[in-house]
């Protein structure tokens, strides 16, 4: 296995590829093909108010081998070219190429911050990025595509219950409160996600898996608050499924005991 980092050259040639040129080749050589791209570990990803890390991979074959390559990720409505945002990796991927086949590994940065177009500054950047994956094979034949496949980067939700009073008899009916919140970009603060529906999910002791109790309504400021008749010992939640632009969240579960 052969690890290689090219130079200036390889710089240049992404410099090419960004306004969709390959480089002039004397005669042909053996093309780079991308055969597959991977984001997170195919999750959505999730950005709180701190920056989050995470990898990204780029597959390909050149029967030279594969030289360089690096994945980008941009948001916008329409082309590359007229994107209003983009998050990478500030160096070429890591490579490793024990053949024709090789792949490709970037580390990308992602921070809330106001005022730059290499991050989340707007929250109205939640939502759908485009992936754009670039390869090279050590002949320094391109290989790429400014929309390969879409990932989603979401505003982190946390959310947080509790079940009063506890412990409880059989019949009683007890209340679960709790509060539904997600990152603001802009603000760099978690503020309350309201008119949202949060399931309310109980596991009871010795069972397996929690069930659904039913939906609860976020009020202002992402404030839940439902009661339930106790039946047994065991364990209440929420729990809220990810929508457009906010990631999935459970809460940890509080135990109400039978008395």
């Amino acid at each position: 296995m052969r690890v290689r980092a090219f130079t200036a050259a390889l710089s240049g040639a992404l410099a090419f590829c960004a306004f969709g040129v390959a480089p002039a080749q004397a005669s042909p050589v053996s093309p780079t093909t991308i055969t597959a791209v991977t984001v997170n570990g195919g999750q959505p990803i999730a950005v709180g108010t701190t920056t989050k890390t995470i990898s990204a991979a780029v597959l390909g074959t050149n029967d030279s081998g594969i030289g360089a390559g690096t994945v980008l990720l941009w948001h916008g409505a329409t082309d590359y070219a007229h994107r209003d945002a983009t998050l990478s990796d500030p160096n070429l991927g890591v490579c490793f190429s024990p053949g024709a086949f090789g792949y490709c590994t970037s580390t990308i940065g992602i921070t809330p911050a106001l005022d730059s177009d290499r991050a989340l500054y707007s929250n109205s950047l939640a939502g759908t990025w485009k992936v754009a994956p670039f390869l090279w094979g050590a002949n320094h034949q391109p290989g790429y595509s400014y929309q390969y496949s879409t990932v989603q980067v979401l505003r982190q939700a946390k959310l947080s219950a509790d079940a009063a009073p506890e412990p409880a008899y059989v019949g009683q009916t007890i209340n679960v409160s709790g509060r539904l919140v997600r990152a603001d970009w802009e603000t760099g603060a978690y503020a309350g996600y309201a008119n949202r529906p949060v399931q309310l999910q109980f596991h009871k002791t010795g069972s397996t898996g929690f069930v659904t109790l039913k939906t609860v309504t976020t009020g202002s400021d992402g404030v839940l608050n439902t009661t339930v008749k106790v039946s047994a010992n065991g364990s209440y939640r929420f729990a809220f499924t990810a929508d457009a632009t906010t990631s999935a969240v459970q809460s940890v579960e509080d135990v109400v005991n039978v008395g």
